[in-house]
């Protein structure tokens, strides 16, 4: 790119999503609302992929969104015909300004954005003016792009849609397992990372489900995707205090039922920012190289851990944290 275009006098952009994260999205949509409000007249434009799919398509300020046909994880060397199919097919659409912040140096994705938007293409590899060094959070790195689009004192907070008919799901479930439940609250303890390296183990999760009961008399309750249900009851067998499994279905499950939640303990993952959204006092468990992406929450207190684990860390600070919010 010769050089970076002002935001305001573009009319039709399309953002390239190279993770498939939920939380990466959750943390990059406040700056698509920020090109927006900017630029209240342009078309924007996302391609995307996973579980950011499913979040983005529900957001107001975005007017497109293209599924890309890629998993869960963007890989070299994958699926070089259909995302040449998938550019080609894109590419008709003559956008203004085609815009990468996922810095995937492959040469598949490479070529994808390239096919798409010819010399329109603004990354980090390609801008004429250095970012510099990348900011280590996400959020910051995607910020320093917009002030180059002409995008001003940015907000960083973003929407957590709340879904009425997963708000009633969660209540009928509440209200059916937990006999005095009349919206008290509960305690939401999420094990699962995106990696075993982020994830809480057995006897981690057994040791804070024994700290919770000596501390409150809030239910504990853990969220599980289909295909977690039973590594989550191979996780609980043995214990005592009451905790119930939640099966979230759609992302809009799992926002519903931290919007109910009076803590949060999870490892880094998508839940630490749907907490951060809702301003939840939250617990998070971060290793050496997730801390970078810590949560933008003043209510949430972060556990230090060694490198290898999530599960490796003092549990007198986990009990510190927790005194601290309930």
């Amino acid at each position: 790119m010769k050089s970076i275009p002002n935001v305001r006098f573009l009319k039709n952009i399309l953002i390239l999503r190279g993770e498939g994260s939920l939380g990466d999205a959750l943390i990059s949509s406040c700056c698509y609302r920020e090109i927006k409000r900017t630029n209240p007249k342009i078309k924007i434009s996302v391609a995307c992929f996973g579980s950011a799919y499913e979040y983005l398509k529900e957001l107001p300020y975005i007017d497109k969104i293209y599924r890309l046909p890629i998993p869960r994880v963007l890989r070299p060397n994958q699926r070089w015909l259909t995302l040449l199919w998938y550019a080609l097919k894109l590419r008709r659409k003559h956008f203004d300004l085609v815009l990468d912040t996922s810095l995937k140096p492959f040469a598949n994705w490479t070529l994808f954005k390239h096919i798409i938007g010819g010399d329109k293409v603004l990354d980090y590899y390609t801008s004429p003016i250095p970012f510099g060094q990348v900011p280590g959070r996400c959020v910051d790195h995607e910020q320093a792009v917009l002030a180059q689009l002409g995008v001003v004192k940015p907000n960083k907070s973003y929407e957590i849609p709340l879904q009425p008919a997963k708000l009633a799901k969660r209540d009928a479930f509440l209200k059916q397992h937990i006999a005095d439940y009349k919206g008290k609250g509960y305690i939401l303890l999420n094990p699962f990372g995106s990696i075993a390296a982020r994830s809480l183990d057995k006897m981690n999760i057994h040791r804070i489900l024994k700290e919770l009961a000596a501390r409150t008399h809030l239910p504990a309750i853990i969220p599980c995707m289909p295909s977690q249900k039973a590594r989550a009851q191979a996780y609980l067998q043995g214990v005592r205090q009451g905790v119930l499994l939640y099966e979230t279905d759609s992302v809009f499950d799992l926002f519903a039922l931290v919007a109910g939640a009076k803590v949060v303990i999870t490892p880094d993952t998508a839940v630490v920012h749907i907490a951060s959204g809702l301003r939840k006092p939250t617990v998070a468990f971060y290793n050496s190289y997730s801390i970078a992406n810590d949560p933008d929450n003043l209510l949430a207190r972060i556990i230090h851990t060694a490198p290898a684990s999530v599960n490796l860390f003092e549990f007198s600070a986990f009990e510190t944290a927790l005194a601290g919010l309930l």
